[in-house]
């Protein structure tokens, strides 16, 4: 019962995060338009598709990530980084005891220290296409994933 009451606590989390980047988005947008530029608002429309990216990768994909969730119970796994593989955000991590890496597109600095010195994170998953839902304990932090051979 635990562990689901802390799967809520970082879903509804990356709920919030995900409106956080989708108003801050938002809001760059609207300053661009008071500007007025039509140069500056050509140009703004990438850099305004990228800071909203997360946020709506998580709404479009939040219904497969519930249907992960109760579909398949939490489970603990180690894991370590793999070396030379971060690109941004996107993290690869060896699960021990395994020939299979998780990629997790998103992966905040905060949550990278934990993962580094606890070793540990919690999947639900994966499913015939390799999605898993992956979470830390400590920080409150969800996100969807995929099993990848390496």
């Amino acid at each position: 019962m635990i562990i689901e009451n802390w799967s809520d606590t970082c879903l509804a989390r990356a709920d919030r995060r995900a409106v956080g980047h989708i108003f801050f988005a938002l809001a760059a947008l609207g300053v661009v338009l008071f500007i007025g530029w039509i140069w500056l608002i050509v140009l703004s429309v990438p850099v305004v598709l990228e800071l909203a990216a997360p946020g709506l990768r998580h709404f479009l994909t939040r219904r497969g990530t519930l249907e992960l969730i109760e579909r398949f119970p939490w489970r603990p796994v180690s894991v370590s980084f793999v070396p030379g593989r971060r690109i941004g955000r996107q993290a690869y991590l060896r699960v021990e005891d395994s020939e299979k890496h998780l990629r997790l597109p998103e992966l905040p600095e905060r949550a990278r220290i934990l993962v580094r010195h606890t070793g540990r994170m919690w999947i639900a998953g994966p499913d015939d296409r390799g999605r898993v839902v992956a979470m830390t304990r400590g920080l409150a932090f969800l996100t969807r994933g995929r099993v990848i051979d390496r």
